[in-house]
Protein backbone atom coordinates (compact mmCIF):
# COMPACT_ATOMS: atom_id res chain seq x y z
CA UNK A 1 0.00 0.00 0.00
CA UNK A 2 1.28 3.44 -0.93
CA UNK A 3 2.08 5.85 1.86
CA UNK A 4 0.25 9.19 1.97
CA UNK A 5 3.54 10.95 1.15
CA UNK A 6 4.07 8.82 -1.96
CA UNK A 7 0.47 9.35 -3.07
CA UNK A 8 0.78 13.09 -2.63
CA UNK A 9 4.02 13.14 -4.63
CA UNK A 10 2.40 11.16 -7.47
CA UNK A 11 -0.61 13.48 -7.44
CA UNK A 12 1.64 16.54 -7.61
CA UNK A 13 3.64 15.02 -10.46
CA UNK A 14 0.44 14.36 -12.41
CA UNK A 15 -0.83 17.88 -11.73
CA UNK A 16 2.47 19.49 -12.76
CA UNK A 17 2.57 17.55 -16.04
CA UNK A 18 -1.09 18.39 -16.72
CA UNK A 19 -0.49 22.11 -16.15
CA UNK A 20 2.62 22.25 -18.31
CA UNK A 21 0.93 20.42 -21.17
CA UNK A 22 -2.02 22.81 -20.96
CA UNK A 23 0.34 25.80 -20.95
CA UNK A 24 1.99 24.52 -24.12
CA UNK A 25 -1.37 23.95 -25.81
CA UNK A 26 -2.45 27.46 -24.84
CA UNK A 27 0.60 29.06 -26.44
CA UNK A 28 0.08 26.93 -29.55
CA UNK A 29 -3.53 28.12 -29.79
CA UNK A 30 -2.38 31.75 -29.68
CA UNK A 31 0.85 31.41 -31.67
CA UNK A 32 -0.25 33.43 -34.71
CA UNK A 33 -1.37 36.34 -32.57
CA UNK A 34 1.89 36.31 -30.59
CA UNK A 35 3.79 36.28 -33.88
CA UNK A 36 1.77 39.21 -35.21
CA UNK A 37 2.55 41.32 -32.13
CA UNK A 38 6.34 41.00 -32.26
CA UNK A 39 8.34 44.15 -32.99
CA UNK A 40 11.04 44.07 -30.28
CA UNK A 41 13.98 43.65 -30.30
CA UNK A 42 13.62 42.62 -33.96
CA UNK A 43 10.37 42.77 -35.92
CA UNK A 44 9.72 39.26 -37.21
CA UNK A 45 6.99 36.66 -37.02
CA UNK A 46 8.79 34.17 -34.83
CA UNK A 47 8.14 34.99 -31.17
CA UNK A 48 5.10 32.74 -30.87
CA UNK A 49 6.77 30.03 -32.90
CA UNK A 50 9.95 30.24 -30.81
CA UNK A 51 7.97 29.97 -27.60
CA UNK A 52 6.04 26.96 -28.91
CA UNK A 53 9.22 25.18 -30.01
CA UNK A 54 10.88 25.92 -26.67
CA UNK A 55 7.88 24.56 -24.80
CA UNK A 56 7.65 21.49 -26.99
CA UNK A 57 11.23 20.65 -26.08
CA UNK A 58 10.11 20.76 -22.44
CA UNK A 59 7.27 18.27 -22.83
CA UNK A 60 8.94 15.87 -25.25
CA UNK A 61 10.68 13.99 -22.46
CA UNK A 62 8.02 14.34 -19.78
CA UNK A 63 7.31 10.96 -18.14
CA UNK A 64 4.04 9.23 -18.87
CA UNK A 65 4.17 7.46 -15.50
CA UNK A 66 3.77 9.15 -12.14
CA UNK A 67 6.59 7.46 -10.25
CA UNK A 68 9.12 10.08 -11.37
CA UNK A 69 9.69 12.50 -8.45
CA UNK A 70 8.64 16.11 -8.94
CA UNK A 71 12.22 17.42 -8.40
CA UNK A 72 13.48 15.16 -11.21
CA UNK A 73 10.69 16.39 -13.50
CA UNK A 74 11.41 20.07 -12.88
CA UNK A 75 15.17 19.60 -13.33
CA UNK A 76 14.59 17.78 -16.61
CA UNK A 77 12.24 20.54 -17.78
CA UNK A 78 14.77 23.24 -16.88
CA UNK A 79 17.55 21.52 -18.82
CA UNK A 80 15.29 20.82 -21.82
CA UNK A 81 14.03 24.41 -21.87
CA UNK A 82 17.55 25.79 -21.85
CA UNK A 83 18.87 23.47 -24.57
CA UNK A 84 15.73 23.80 -26.68
CA UNK A 85 15.31 27.56 -26.22
CA UNK A 86 14.62 29.37 -29.51
CA UNK A 87 15.23 33.09 -29.85
CA UNK A 88 15.34 35.64 -27.08
CA UNK A 89 11.77 34.84 -26.00
CA UNK A 90 12.62 31.15 -25.66
CA UNK A 91 15.71 31.86 -23.57
CA UNK A 92 13.82 34.15 -21.22
CA UNK A 93 11.01 31.60 -21.05
CA UNK A 94 13.54 28.96 -20.02
CA UNK A 95 14.25 31.05 -16.92
CA UNK A 96 10.79 30.20 -15.59
CA UNK A 97 11.56 26.49 -15.71
CA UNK A 98 14.96 27.06 -14.15
CA UNK A 99 13.24 29.04 -11.38
CA UNK A 100 10.65 26.31 -10.91
CA UNK A 101 13.33 23.63 -10.52
CA UNK A 102 15.20 25.74 -7.97
CA UNK A 103 12.02 26.62 -6.06
CA UNK A 104 10.93 22.97 -5.85
CA UNK A 105 14.37 21.85 -4.71
CA UNK A 106 14.25 18.36 -3.24
CA UNK A 107 10.58 18.58 -2.30
CA UNK A 108 7.51 17.42 -4.20
CA UNK A 109 5.47 20.36 -2.96
CA UNK A 110 3.39 22.35 -5.45
CA UNK A 111 2.07 25.40 -3.64
CA UNK A 112 1.53 29.10 -4.03
CA UNK A 113 4.72 29.66 -2.08
CA UNK A 114 6.75 27.49 -4.49
CA UNK A 115 5.19 29.24 -7.49
CA UNK A 116 5.98 32.68 -6.06
CA UNK A 117 9.56 31.61 -5.40
CA UNK A 118 9.88 30.31 -8.97
CA UNK A 119 8.77 33.67 -10.35
CA UNK A 120 11.17 35.60 -8.13
CA UNK A 121 14.08 33.41 -9.23
CA UNK A 122 13.05 33.66 -12.89
CA UNK A 123 12.89 37.45 -12.58
CA UNK A 124 16.33 37.70 -10.99
CA UNK A 125 17.94 35.39 -13.52
CA UNK A 126 16.22 37.01 -16.49
CA UNK A 127 17.36 40.52 -15.60
CA UNK A 128 20.86 39.16 -15.00
CA UNK A 129 20.96 37.29 -18.33
CA UNK A 130 20.50 40.52 -20.31
CA UNK A 131 23.31 43.13 -20.17
CA UNK A 132 20.92 46.04 -20.71
CA UNK A 133 17.44 45.09 -19.46
CA UNK A 134 14.57 47.00 -21.06
CA UNK A 135 11.25 47.60 -19.33
CA UNK A 136 7.99 47.00 -21.15
CA UNK A 137 9.11 43.50 -22.12
CA UNK A 138 8.75 39.94 -20.88
CA UNK A 139 11.15 40.88 -18.07
CA UNK A 140 8.65 43.39 -16.72
CA UNK A 141 5.86 40.83 -16.88
CA UNK A 142 8.00 38.39 -14.87
CA UNK A 143 8.81 41.04 -12.27
CA UNK A 144 5.25 42.24 -11.73
CA UNK A 145 3.96 38.66 -11.66
CA UNK A 146 6.55 37.85 -9.00
CA UNK A 147 5.40 40.86 -6.97
CA UNK A 148 1.77 39.77 -7.28
CA UNK A 149 2.56 36.19 -6.29
CA UNK A 150 4.55 37.32 -3.24
CA UNK A 151 1.69 39.54 -2.13
CA UNK A 152 -0.89 36.80 -2.65
CA UNK A 153 1.20 34.23 -0.77
CA UNK A 154 1.53 36.70 2.09
CA UNK A 155 -2.24 36.45 2.51
CA UNK A 156 -1.94 32.65 2.87
CA UNK A 157 -3.77 32.01 -0.39
CA UNK A 158 -3.70 28.52 -1.94
CA UNK A 159 -2.02 27.83 -5.29
CA UNK A 160 -5.29 28.24 -7.19
CA UNK A 161 -5.78 31.78 -5.90
CA UNK A 162 -2.14 32.75 -6.30
CA UNK A 163 -2.04 31.56 -9.90
CA UNK A 164 -5.36 33.25 -10.69
CA UNK A 165 -4.10 36.55 -9.26
CA UNK A 166 -0.82 36.26 -11.17
CA UNK A 167 -2.58 35.39 -14.44
CA UNK A 168 -4.77 38.49 -14.10
CA UNK A 169 -1.74 40.65 -13.23
CA UNK A 170 0.17 39.35 -16.26
CA UNK A 171 -2.53 40.58 -18.64
CA UNK A 172 -2.69 43.93 -16.88
CA UNK A 173 1.09 44.33 -17.17
CA UNK A 174 1.03 43.39 -20.85
CA UNK A 175 -1.65 46.02 -21.40
CA UNK A 176 0.69 48.68 -19.96
CA UNK A 177 3.84 47.68 -21.88
CA UNK A 178 3.42 50.40 -24.56
CA UNK A 179 3.64 52.99 -21.76
CA UNK A 180 7.10 51.67 -20.86
CA UNK A 181 8.56 50.87 -24.29
CA UNK A 182 8.13 53.56 -26.99
CA UNK A 183 8.64 51.15 -29.89
CA UNK A 184 5.48 49.29 -28.84
CA UNK A 185 3.47 52.49 -28.71
CA UNK A 186 4.84 53.47 -32.12
CA UNK A 187 3.80 50.14 -33.62
CA UNK A 188 0.47 50.16 -31.70
CA UNK A 189 1.02 46.72 -30.16
CA UNK A 190 1.81 45.23 -26.76
CA UNK A 191 4.85 43.10 -25.94
CA UNK A 192 4.59 39.76 -27.70
CA UNK A 193 6.76 37.72 -25.30
CA UNK A 194 4.93 39.09 -22.28
CA UNK A 195 1.60 38.22 -23.89
CA UNK A 196 2.92 34.74 -24.66
CA UNK A 197 3.78 34.20 -20.99
CA UNK A 198 0.33 35.49 -19.96
CA UNK A 199 -1.23 32.99 -22.37
CA UNK A 200 0.89 30.24 -20.85
CA UNK A 201 -0.36 31.14 -17.35
CA UNK A 202 -3.94 31.11 -18.61
CA UNK A 203 -3.58 27.54 -19.83
CA UNK A 204 -1.91 26.38 -16.61
CA UNK A 205 -4.63 28.00 -14.51
CA UNK A 206 -7.44 26.41 -16.50
CA UNK A 207 -5.77 23.01 -16.12
CA UNK A 208 -5.38 23.55 -12.38
CA UNK A 209 -9.05 24.50 -12.01
CA UNK A 210 -10.25 21.76 -14.33
CA UNK A 211 -11.76 24.27 -16.75
CA UNK A 212 -12.48 22.84 -20.19
CA UNK A 213 -10.98 23.49 -22.64
CA UNK A 214 -7.63 24.22 -21.01
CA UNK A 215 -6.34 25.94 -24.15
CA UNK A 216 -8.34 28.82 -25.56
CA UNK A 217 -7.75 31.89 -27.70
CA UNK A 218 -6.91 34.76 -25.34
CA UNK A 219 -7.89 38.30 -26.22
CA UNK A 220 -4.91 40.65 -26.52
CA UNK A 221 -5.07 43.21 -23.67
CA UNK A 222 -4.65 46.49 -25.56
CA UNK A 223 -4.38 49.93 -23.92
CA UNK A 224 -7.63 51.82 -23.47
CA UNK A 225 -9.74 48.70 -23.95
CA UNK A 226 -9.29 48.77 -27.73
CA UNK A 227 -8.94 45.59 -29.76
CA UNK A 228 -5.77 44.42 -31.47
CA UNK A 229 -6.34 44.92 -35.19
CA UNK A 230 -4.27 41.87 -36.07
CA UNK A 231 -1.50 43.93 -37.61
CA UNK A 232 1.23 46.40 -36.72
CA UNK A 233 0.88 50.07 -37.68
CA UNK A 234 1.72 50.51 -41.38
CA UNK A 235 4.23 53.34 -40.85
CA UNK A 236 6.21 51.17 -38.46
CA UNK A 237 6.27 48.30 -40.94
CA UNK A 238 7.62 50.55 -43.70
CA UNK A 239 10.36 51.95 -41.48
CA UNK A 240 11.43 48.54 -40.20
CA UNK A 241 12.46 47.13 -43.59
CA UNK A 242 14.98 49.96 -44.04
CA UNK A 243 17.11 48.74 -41.10
CA UNK A 244 19.98 46.27 -41.41
CA UNK A 245 19.33 43.61 -38.78
CA UNK A 246 22.06 41.03 -39.39
CA UNK A 247 21.85 37.44 -38.13
CA UNK A 248 20.15 35.94 -35.09
CA UNK A 249 22.76 33.54 -33.72
CA UNK A 250 21.89 30.93 -31.10
CA UNK A 251 24.07 28.12 -29.77
CA UNK A 252 24.89 26.09 -26.69
CA UNK A 253 28.26 25.76 -24.98
CA UNK A 254 29.21 22.72 -22.94
CA UNK A 255 32.07 22.88 -20.43
CA UNK A 256 32.80 21.74 -16.89
CA UNK A 257 33.07 25.38 -15.82
CA UNK A 258 31.70 28.42 -17.64
CA UNK A 259 32.02 31.99 -16.41
CA UNK A 260 28.59 33.25 -17.44
CA UNK A 261 29.32 36.88 -16.53
CA UNK A 262 32.48 36.88 -18.65
CA UNK A 263 30.65 35.18 -21.54
CA UNK A 264 27.76 37.63 -21.27
CA UNK A 265 30.10 40.64 -21.36
CA UNK A 266 31.97 39.13 -24.30
CA UNK A 267 28.80 38.74 -26.37
CA UNK A 268 27.71 42.25 -25.45
CA UNK A 269 30.99 43.61 -26.86
CA UNK A 270 30.79 41.84 -30.20
CA UNK A 271 27.01 41.73 -30.84
CA UNK A 272 23.61 43.21 -30.08
CA UNK A 273 20.74 42.12 -27.82
CA UNK A 274 22.67 39.27 -26.16
CA UNK A 275 20.99 36.89 -23.74
CA UNK A 276 23.22 34.38 -21.97
CA UNK A 277 22.37 31.90 -19.25
CA UNK A 278 23.34 28.43 -18.18
CA UNK A 279 23.09 25.56 -15.73
CA UNK A 280 24.97 22.33 -14.96
CA UNK A 281 27.87 22.86 -17.37
CA UNK A 282 25.71 24.19 -20.22
CA UNK A 283 25.38 27.79 -21.40
CA UNK A 284 22.94 29.03 -24.03
CA UNK A 285 23.74 32.12 -26.07
CA UNK A 286 21.40 34.29 -28.14
CA UNK A 287 22.97 37.28 -29.89
CA UNK A 288 22.42 39.39 -33.00
CA UNK A 289 25.49 39.60 -35.24
CA UNK A 290 26.57 41.08 -38.55
CA UNK A 291 28.97 38.13 -38.80
CA UNK A 292 27.65 35.05 -36.92
CA UNK A 293 31.03 33.38 -37.30
CA UNK A 294 32.52 35.79 -34.77
CA UNK A 295 30.03 34.69 -32.15
CA UNK A 296 30.68 31.01 -32.80
CA UNK A 297 34.44 31.54 -32.67
CA UNK A 298 34.04 33.40 -29.38
CA UNK A 299 31.90 30.56 -28.03
CA UNK A 300 34.65 28.05 -28.78
CA UNK A 301 36.86 29.90 -26.31
CA UNK A 302 34.54 28.72 -23.52
CA UNK A 303 33.88 25.11 -24.52
CA UNK A 304 32.29 22.83 -27.12
CA UNK A 305 29.45 24.41 -29.08
CA UNK A 306 26.28 22.68 -30.26
CA UNK A 307 22.61 23.34 -31.03
CA UNK A 308 23.62 26.03 -33.52
CA UNK A 309 20.86 28.05 -35.18
CA UNK A 310 21.52 31.02 -37.45
CA UNK A 311 18.70 33.05 -39.01
CA UNK A 312 18.94 35.95 -41.44
CA UNK A 313 17.01 38.69 -39.64
CA UNK A 314 16.87 40.89 -42.75
CA UNK A 315 14.94 38.13 -44.48
CA UNK A 316 12.83 37.63 -41.36
CA UNK A 317 12.04 41.34 -41.20
CA UNK A 318 11.15 41.41 -44.90
CA UNK A 319 8.86 38.41 -44.48
CA UNK A 320 7.36 39.95 -41.37
CA UNK A 321 6.70 43.21 -43.23
CA UNK A 322 5.05 41.37 -46.12
CA UNK A 323 2.80 39.48 -43.72
CA UNK A 324 1.88 42.64 -41.86
CA UNK A 325 1.02 44.43 -45.11
CA UNK A 326 -1.16 41.49 -46.09
CA UNK A 327 -2.87 41.74 -42.71
CA UNK A 328 -3.55 45.42 -43.31
CA UNK A 329 -4.89 44.70 -46.78
CA UNK A 330 -7.30 42.18 -45.27
CA UNK A 331 -8.67 45.09 -43.19
CA UNK A 332 -9.70 43.38 -39.98
CA UNK A 333 -11.67 46.36 -38.81
CA UNK A 334 -12.85 46.65 -35.21
CA UNK A 335 -14.74 49.42 -33.47
CA UNK A 336 -12.44 52.38 -33.01
CA UNK A 337 -9.89 51.40 -35.67
CA UNK A 338 -9.21 53.43 -38.78
CA UNK A 339 -9.18 52.71 -42.51
CA UNK A 340 -7.12 54.57 -45.08
CA UNK A 341 -9.99 54.31 -47.54
CA UNK A 342 -13.30 54.49 -45.63
CA UNK A 343 -16.02 52.20 -46.98
CA UNK A 344 -19.17 53.66 -48.43
CA UNK A 345 -21.22 51.58 -45.99
CA UNK A 346 -19.98 50.31 -42.61
CA UNK A 347 -21.52 47.51 -40.57
CA UNK A 348 -21.69 47.31 -36.79
CA UNK A 349 -22.48 43.84 -35.47
CA UNK A 350 -22.94 42.42 -31.97
CA UNK A 351 -21.13 39.14 -31.21
CA UNK A 352 -19.66 37.13 -28.34
CA UNK A 353 -16.83 34.70 -29.05
CA UNK A 354 -13.57 35.24 -30.90
CA UNK A 355 -14.40 32.75 -33.65
CA UNK A 356 -17.75 34.36 -34.38
CA UNK A 357 -16.20 37.83 -34.29
CA UNK A 358 -13.55 36.84 -36.84
CA UNK A 359 -16.14 35.12 -39.00
CA UNK A 360 -18.40 38.18 -38.97
CA UNK A 361 -15.52 40.48 -39.89
CA UNK A 362 -14.61 38.22 -42.81
CA UNK A 363 -18.21 37.82 -43.96
CA UNK A 364 -18.66 41.60 -43.82
CA UNK A 365 -15.95 42.08 -46.46
CA UNK A 366 -13.75 44.09 -44.12
CA UNK A 367 -16.24 46.81 -43.29
CA UNK A 368 -17.49 45.38 -40.01
CA UNK A 369 -16.94 46.62 -36.45
CA UNK A 370 -17.67 44.29 -33.54
CA UNK A 371 -19.48 45.17 -30.34
CA UNK A 372 -19.01 42.45 -27.74
CA UNK A 373 -22.28 41.19 -26.39
CA UNK A 374 -25.01 38.59 -26.45
CA UNK A 375 -27.00 36.65 -23.89
CA UNK A 376 -26.29 37.84 -20.30
CA UNK A 377 -24.12 40.58 -21.82
CA UNK A 378 -26.47 42.84 -23.75
CA UNK A 379 -24.74 46.01 -24.95
CA UNK A 380 -26.47 49.25 -24.05
CA UNK A 381 -27.79 51.89 -26.43
CA UNK A 382 -24.71 53.93 -25.51
CA UNK A 383 -22.42 51.03 -26.46
CA UNK A 384 -24.09 50.62 -29.83
CA UNK A 385 -24.09 54.36 -30.46
CA UNK A 386 -20.39 54.62 -29.65
CA UNK A 387 -19.60 51.85 -32.15
CA UNK A 388 -21.72 53.51 -34.82
CA UNK A 389 -19.98 56.85 -34.24
CA UNK A 390 -16.60 55.12 -34.47
CA UNK A 391 -17.53 53.26 -37.65
CA UNK A 392 -15.53 54.53 -40.66
CA UNK A 393 -18.50 55.71 -42.71
CA UNK A 394 -21.42 58.11 -42.53
CA UNK A 395 -23.77 55.29 -43.51
CA UNK A 396 -24.06 52.31 -41.17
CA UNK A 397 -25.98 49.05 -41.02
CA UNK A 398 -26.49 47.82 -37.44
CA UNK A 399 -26.93 44.10 -36.71
CA UNK A 400 -28.08 43.44 -33.11
CA UNK A 401 -27.73 39.62 -33.57
CA UNK A 402 -29.81 38.95 -30.46
CA UNK A 403 -33.52 39.37 -29.92
CA UNK A 404 -32.85 41.14 -26.61
CA UNK A 405 -30.64 43.72 -28.32
CA UNK A 406 -33.00 44.61 -31.18
CA UNK A 407 -34.93 47.21 -29.17
CA UNK A 408 -31.74 48.98 -28.07
CA UNK A 409 -30.43 48.96 -31.63
CA UNK A 410 -33.60 50.58 -32.92
CA UNK A 411 -32.98 53.60 -30.68
CA UNK A 412 -29.62 54.39 -32.30
CA UNK A 413 -30.73 55.95 -35.64
CA UNK A 414 -32.44 58.82 -33.79
CA UNK A 415 -29.34 59.57 -31.70
CA UNK A 416 -26.77 60.12 -34.44
CA UNK A 417 -26.34 62.33 -37.46
CA UNK A 418 -25.16 59.31 -39.43
CA UNK A 419 -27.53 57.47 -41.73
CA UNK A 420 -28.19 54.25 -39.80
CA UNK A 421 -30.38 51.28 -40.68
CA UNK A 422 -31.15 48.36 -38.36
CA UNK A 423 -31.51 44.84 -39.74
CA UNK A 424 -33.33 43.14 -36.83
CA UNK A 425 -31.24 39.97 -36.71
CA UNK A 426 -32.44 37.94 -33.72
CA UNK A 427 -29.31 35.75 -33.39
CA UNK A 428 -25.70 35.66 -34.48
CA UNK A 429 -26.60 32.86 -36.90
CA UNK A 430 -29.09 35.07 -38.71
CA UNK A 431 -26.54 37.90 -38.57
CA UNK A 432 -23.88 35.85 -40.36
CA UNK A 433 -26.41 34.85 -43.02
CA UNK A 434 -27.40 38.48 -43.48
CA UNK A 435 -23.78 39.53 -43.87
CA UNK A 436 -23.31 37.02 -46.69
CA UNK A 437 -25.98 38.95 -48.60
CA UNK A 438 -24.12 42.25 -48.18
CA UNK A 439 -22.95 43.75 -51.48
CA UNK A 440 -20.67 46.78 -51.72
CA UNK A 441 -22.23 47.65 -55.08
CA UNK A 442 -25.71 47.96 -53.57
CA UNK A 443 -27.14 51.09 -52.03
CA UNK A 444 -27.81 51.29 -48.31
CA UNK A 445 -31.51 50.53 -48.70
CA UNK A 446 -30.90 47.74 -51.22
CA UNK A 447 -28.51 46.06 -48.82
CA UNK A 448 -30.91 46.37 -45.90
CA UNK A 449 -33.71 44.83 -47.96
CA UNK A 450 -31.56 41.91 -49.14
CA UNK A 451 -30.05 41.27 -45.71
CA UNK A 452 -33.42 41.40 -43.95
CA UNK A 453 -34.90 38.91 -46.41
CA UNK A 454 -32.06 36.43 -45.97
CA UNK A 455 -32.08 36.71 -42.17
CA UNK A 456 -35.79 35.91 -42.15
CA UNK A 457 -35.21 32.64 -43.98
CA UNK A 458 -32.75 31.20 -41.47
CA UNK A 459 -33.87 28.78 -38.78
CA UNK A 460 -31.72 29.11 -35.67
CA UNK A 461 -31.02 26.60 -32.94
CA UNK A 462 -29.09 26.57 -29.68
CA UNK A 463 -27.70 23.75 -27.56
CA UNK A 464 -26.66 24.45 -23.98
CA UNK A 465 -26.46 22.92 -20.53
CA UNK A 466 -28.63 23.95 -17.60
CA UNK A 467 -26.61 25.28 -14.68
CA UNK A 468 -29.55 24.80 -12.32
CA UNK A 469 -33.07 23.34 -12.28
CA UNK A 470 -35.11 25.47 -14.69
CA UNK A 471 -38.48 25.59 -16.38
CA UNK A 472 -38.24 26.85 -19.97
CA UNK A 473 -41.19 27.11 -22.33
CA UNK A 474 -43.09 24.71 -20.06
CA UNK A 475 -40.31 22.11 -19.90
CA UNK A 476 -38.74 21.18 -16.57
CA UNK A 477 -35.00 20.67 -17.03
CA UNK A 478 -32.68 19.48 -14.27
CA UNK A 479 -29.27 20.93 -13.45
CA UNK A 480 -26.57 19.50 -15.74
CA UNK A 481 -28.93 18.37 -18.48
CA UNK A 482 -28.48 19.57 -22.05
CA UNK A 483 -31.35 20.96 -24.08
CA UNK A 484 -31.83 22.29 -27.60
CA UNK A 485 -34.01 25.20 -28.63
CA UNK A 486 -35.05 25.82 -32.24
CA UNK A 487 -36.83 29.06 -33.08
CA UNK A 488 -37.76 29.48 -29.40
CA UNK A 489 -39.13 25.95 -28.93
CA UNK A 490 -37.45 23.19 -26.95
CA UNK A 491 -36.92 20.29 -29.33
CA UNK A 492 -34.54 17.96 -27.49
CA UNK A 493 -33.35 17.22 -23.96
CA UNK A 494 -30.65 14.81 -22.82
CA UNK A 495 -27.33 14.29 -21.08
CA UNK A 496 -25.03 14.27 -24.13
CA UNK A 497 -24.70 17.61 -26.00
CA UNK A 498 -23.82 15.87 -29.28
CA UNK A 499 -26.85 13.57 -29.04
CA UNK A 500 -29.08 16.58 -28.34
CA UNK A 501 -27.55 18.41 -31.32
CA UNK A 502 -28.22 15.45 -33.62
CA UNK A 503 -31.85 15.31 -32.50
CA UNK A 504 -32.23 19.02 -33.26
CA UNK A 505 -30.85 18.59 -36.78
CA UNK A 506 -32.92 15.46 -37.43
CA UNK A 507 -36.09 17.40 -36.71
CA UNK A 508 -35.27 20.38 -38.91
CA UNK A 509 -33.23 19.13 -41.86
CA UNK A 510 -35.93 17.93 -44.24
CA UNK A 511 -35.95 21.06 -46.42
CA UNK A 512 -32.52 22.37 -45.50
CA UNK A 513 -29.93 23.19 -48.15
CA UNK A 514 -27.09 23.85 -45.73
CA UNK A 515 -26.67 23.56 -41.98
CA UNK A 516 -23.93 25.40 -40.12
CA UNK A 517 -22.90 24.42 -36.60
CA UNK A 518 -20.86 26.90 -34.55
CA UNK A 519 -18.94 25.26 -31.69
CA UNK A 520 -18.69 27.09 -28.36
CA UNK A 521 -15.75 27.77 -26.07
CA UNK A 522 -16.75 24.81 -23.88
CA UNK A 523 -16.28 22.31 -26.73
CA UNK A 524 -12.76 20.86 -26.73
CA UNK A 525 -10.78 20.39 -29.96
CA UNK A 526 -11.16 16.62 -29.61
CA UNK A 527 -14.92 16.97 -29.22
CA UNK A 528 -15.05 19.27 -32.27
CA UNK A 529 -13.43 16.50 -34.31
CA UNK A 530 -15.90 13.93 -32.94
CA UNK A 531 -18.83 16.25 -33.66
CA UNK A 532 -17.69 16.86 -37.24
CA UNK A 533 -17.21 13.16 -37.98
CA UNK A 534 -20.51 12.19 -36.33
CA UNK A 535 -22.55 14.75 -38.27
CA UNK A 536 -20.89 13.89 -41.58
CA UNK A 537 -21.64 10.20 -41.07
CA UNK A 538 -25.15 10.74 -39.77
CA UNK A 539 -26.26 13.27 -42.41
CA UNK A 540 -24.48 12.19 -45.57
CA UNK A 541 -27.22 13.72 -47.74
CA UNK A 542 -26.83 17.17 -46.16
CA UNK A 543 -24.25 19.89 -46.57
CA UNK A 544 -23.16 20.41 -42.96
CA UNK A 545 -20.37 22.76 -41.97
CA UNK A 546 -18.86 22.78 -38.46
CA UNK A 547 -17.23 26.13 -37.65
CA UNK A 548 -15.38 27.32 -34.55
CA UNK A 549 -17.45 30.04 -32.88
CA UNK A 550 -15.93 30.30 -29.41
CA UNK A 551 -19.23 31.63 -28.04
CA UNK A 552 -19.92 31.43 -24.28
CA UNK A 553 -22.95 29.69 -22.76
CA UNK A 554 -23.85 27.57 -25.82
CA UNK A 555 -22.14 24.31 -26.77
CA UNK A 556 -23.51 24.70 -30.26
CA UNK A 557 -25.30 27.34 -32.30
CA UNK A 558 -27.05 26.08 -35.42
CA UNK A 559 -28.15 27.83 -38.61
CA UNK A 560 -30.53 25.99 -40.93
CA UNK A 561 -30.90 27.48 -44.40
Amino acid sequence: MQSSTTTEASTNAALLIKMIRAAVSSVEANRDTINALNVFPVPDGDTGTNMVLTLRSVIEDLPDHLTTPVPDITKAMARAALLGARGNSGLILSQFFKGLAEAVGDSSELSGRVFASALRIATKNSYRSVPNPVEGTMLTVYRECADEATKSVGLDNPLETVLANVAARSLDTVRRTPEMLPVLAEAEVVDSGGFGFAVMLDGALRALLGTDPAARVVRVPMPGGTKFSGSVKTDFVDASVEIDWGYCTVFAIQSDKIDLEKLRAHMDRIGRSPIVDGTDGIAKVHVHMEDPGKALSAGLEYGQISNIEIANMDQQAAGWAADRRNDSAAVRVRAGTRRVDPPDIAIVAVAAGDGLANLIVSAGLGVTSIVEGGDTMNPSVADLLAAVEAAPSGRVILLPNNKNVVAAAQQVPELTEKEVRVVPTRSVQTGVAALLAFNMEFSLDENVEAMTAVAGEVGEGRVCQASRDVTIYGHEIKNGMTFAIFDDEIVSVGRDPLHVLIKLIEGHSEDAEIITVYTGESVSPDQVAITTESLENKFEHLEIEVVYGGQPHYDYLVAVE
